[in-house]
């Protein structure tokens, strides 16, 4: 063999483990390995920090140190640390993070304004809101009294809970008239929003196709596939039949979502629990534990980098809990002498009245009686929940951390709806009682 073809070989045999050696340094880089600076001769591994914030440029401080800003990954040692996620003009997101070596810690921050706007929705004043179960419109009657300048139509009314172009609403659209006179009256000294048990009270169907109205001993019925749309009588029997028909259907539709889970956990869900609301992605279970139960492992084994926040796999009977079944974790979400106390609801004459849902996301009537139903309510991010608690509205994310509130301002707390993008919330008030007695919607912009 030449000296010619013997080095050819050598340069390619050099080649080859420049290549190789050059991939395993890079492999083992973005696996988080780093040399040792103490002991140089040493190799430790390291973990990685994946920052991420809506909106987008906010700080990252971990352990009170700024360290870079979101959108960004960055190496550190396995630890657990402090991580905070700060914008000026929004309500700083911070937790205890566990960083593990060659493993990606996320730290995802949905960040709220601190000082968020109000806008009105509607000016002629309104009654009886209610959320549509798929959380795209909002029922509201205008009735009679409202206005006397003839300006809206007296009557039932939906509102789209969509964005026009450039950032405006869509109008309210008139389904069909109806000759109710408002309950509201107005007294010195006393609350703006003060409601006689006349008052009437909206009801959709599970798939948003039928409203009920009760109001005083009358029960109506409107069915907005039909065209032309009219409310008609519903007898008292035929009026029962159908909230049994709608609470089957409430529930196979929950069954179906639930079928997604791991049995283990259907098995809890089904024997010792009652479901208050899925995720809107359907990741997650919102639900009232009814039962002692332990909730067995049913990944195994446990998936690692998951949300290092301690989880309860024994529940108590009454409290409210949050599953997510992507990571397989149970979070205790909130104890029931935390929860309002639901304020009863009189029954008129011959019709029997359904209690009411606290902010117009969960209807009772249908899902059973619960104060969950009256307090808490998913936000689209499926990360958070909205609480109606103590004249306020707060939001937390899915593991109880990250508690704080919203809005304190004016509102009425029986209902609540998150704009379905999450860019504001509806909620009823009365910004000024004294030239009119009728609140109305507003939101509460968010973005």
């Amino acid at each position: 063999m030449t000296w010619k073809k013997t080095g050819t070989i050598v340069s390619t045999l050099l080649t080859i483990c420049l290549i190789l050696s050059a991939s395993a340094i890079l492999i083992g880089y973005g696996r988080g390995y780093r040399i040792n600076v103490n002991k140089p001769t040493q190799l430790s591994t390291t973990g990685l920090i994946s920052a991420t914030s809506d909106p987008v440029g906010a700080q990252v401080l971990i352990d009170s140190k700024l360290k870079t800003a979101t959108n960004n990954s960055f190496a550190i040692a396995p630890n657990w640390y402090t991580v905070r996620i700060i914008k000026e003009g929004y309500i700083g997101w911070e937790k205890k993070l566990r960083v593990q070596g060659e493993v990606v810690t996320r730290a995802e921050a949905y960040l709220f304004p601190t000082s968020p706007s109000l806008s009105p929705i509607t000016t002629s004043g309104l009654l009886a809101p209610a959320l549509s179960p798929d959380g795209g419109k909002i029922a509201f009657i205008v009735p009679t009294d409202a206005t006397p300048d003839g300006v809206k139509k007296p009557g039932l009314y939906t509102l789209e809970l969509s964005d026009r172009p450039l950032g405006r609403n869509r109008d309210p659209k008139f389904i069909v008239g109806l000759a109710i006179t408002s309950p509201m009256r107005a007294s010195p000294g006393a609350a703006p929003l003060t409601v006689s048990k006349e008052g009437p009270s909206l009801y959709w169907s599970p798939d948003a196709g039928q409203i009920v109205i009760i109001h005083e001993a009358n029960i109506l019925i409107v069915d907005l596939t039909r065209s032309p749309v009219m409310a008609l009588p519903l007898a008292q029997n035929d009026f029962d039949l159908l909230q049994k028909e709608w609470k089957k259907e409430k529930e196979s539709k929950d069954r179906q979502k639930l079928i997604s889970f791991k049995q283990g956990f259907i098995d809890v869900a089904t024997s010792s629990a009652r479901i208050v609301s899925f995720s809107p992605d359907e990741s997650k279970l919102l639900y009232e534990a009814t039962a002692a139960a332990t909730i067995p492992q049913v990944i195994l084994p446990p998936m690692i980098g998951t949300n290092p926040t301690e989880e309860v796999r024994t529940i108590t009977p009454g409290n409210l809990y949050v599953y997510d079944s992507k990571e397989d974790r149970n979070y205790f979400l909130l104890a029931k002498k935390e929860l309002p106390t639901p304020t009863a609801h009189p029954k008129p004459p011959q019709a029997t009245r359904p209690s009411s849902s606290s902010i117009g996301l969960l209807d009772n009537w249908i899902i059973g009686n619960s104060t969950a139903s009256n307090a808490v309510a998913w936000f689209p991010t499926s990360r958070h929940l909205l609480l109606v608690i103590s004249g306020k509205i707060d939001v937390m994310e899915y593991d109880r951390t990250n508690w704080t509130t919203l809005y304190s301002g004016p509102f009425d707390g029986s209902f609540l709806a998150p704009w379905p993008t999450g860019s504001r919330l509806v909620i009823l008030t009365n910004l000024n009682p004294g030239a009119s007695t009728l609140p109305n919607l507003y939101t509460v912009n968010l973005r």
